[in-house]
């Protein structure tokens, strides 16, 4: 699957600067998601748990094309998580080889280590540069956000080199991406500010299987 090498500029849907994030994070976030989305959507990783949207989702995501799964890479926030440590770096011991996935040959097992490297990296910008906008974007808590602050190079390198650092967000909210999807695939602005308020109110809510509602009270007889 491939996407258009062109990304949203200062005339896109999406505003380039929603008081979180530059234009240039903007671009790399949206560089990022299109690249998790186009990963995620390969036929040989269908399997992986870094991409394990239901079945439900996963179909909403491959039945959309090319234009639109960019537009839906727009949006102001990671489609992704990141599993990060917590606390303080310097309890982290820097052993990189302990977490290195086991050897796996191939050119999508390379960009999947790359991507992991790519959104680590970006993770540390933002915690450096705007601590508010890791929140927003990437979910990240006070004490994830610490260890980022904290933690040395080959730190970060040996969690990039982690295959659980990656995982899918919402991965079982199929209403959400179709929600997010057909705004995009219409090109509708008041559509797709809608689909953004909604992902941001989703972000940190645990993706496991949705509880059911509360059965109504029935009035006294």
């Amino acid at each position: 699957m491939t996407y258009p090498t062109s990304r949203p500029g200062p005339d896109a849907l999406a505003p380039t600067r929603s008081g979180l994030l530059s234009p240039a994070l903007r671009r790399d976030l949206a560089d990022l998601n299109a690249e998790y989305l186009d990963l995620g959507l390969s036929p040989g990783l269908d399997g992986d748990p870094r991409f394990a949207w239901s079945d439900a989702v996963r179909q909403c995501l491959l039945a959309a094309d090319g234009a639109t799964l960019a537009q839906v890479a727009a949006v102001p926030f990671a489609l992704f998580d990141l599993a990060l440590p917590a606390g303080s770096a310097a309890a982290t011991p820097a052993r990189v080889e302990d977490s290195r996935p086991s050897a796996r040959s191939g050119a999508l097992q390379g960009r999947c280590e790359s991507f992991a490297h790519q959104a680590a990296f970006l993770a540390r910008r933002l915690v450096e540069g705007e601590p508010l906008a890791s929140r927003v974007v990437l979910g990240l808590s006070t004490d994830a956000q610490t260890w980022l602050a904290e933690c040395r190079l080959v730190q970060l390198a040996e969690l990039a080199g982690n295959p659980r650092l990656i995982r899918p967000r919402w991965r079982l909210h199929v209403r959400f991406w179709e929600m997010l999807v057909g705004a995009a695939r219409r090109a509708s602005p008041a559509a797709l500010q809608w689909a953004y308020c909604t992902g941001l109110c989703l972000i940190g809510i645990d993706d496991e299987v949705p509880v059911p509602p509360s059965p109504r009270r029935r009035g006294r007889s």
